[in-house]
């Protein structure tokens, strides 16, 4: 990933800061190219995926997610997305 991020030494205490907190305890660090809006592909980056914990009227979801961190990042957030599973229930209207 040396060659991907301008600050590879920040990646990664950033990466090992997220894995070892309480956020970050469900999430599986791989690679993997991210997908811009216009379809083009950046060189594979560091992926976090699994499911992050949401608290929520009482009750604790764990919603999975996939976190890309970009070539930019830091100066450049991860771009996250929600995966829903099988499942899943979406409310239309939610206000």
């Amino acid at each position: 990933l040396g060659g991907v991020y301008r600050d590879p030494s920040r990646v990664n205490k950033d990466a090992s800061n997220l894995l070892r907190s309480p956020a970050g305890a469900h999430l599986r660090p791989s690679t993997a190219p991210l997908i811009q809006n216009d379809g083009s592909s950046t060189p594979p980056v560091l992926l976090f995926s699994g499911t992050v914990a949401m608290n929520f009227r009482g009750n604790t979801y764990n919603i999975p997610v996939d976190i890309y961190l970009p070539p930019a990042y830091p100066l450049k957030p991860p771009v996250c997305f929600v995966r829903p599973v099988a499942g899943m229930m979406i409310k239309e209207r939610h206000r």
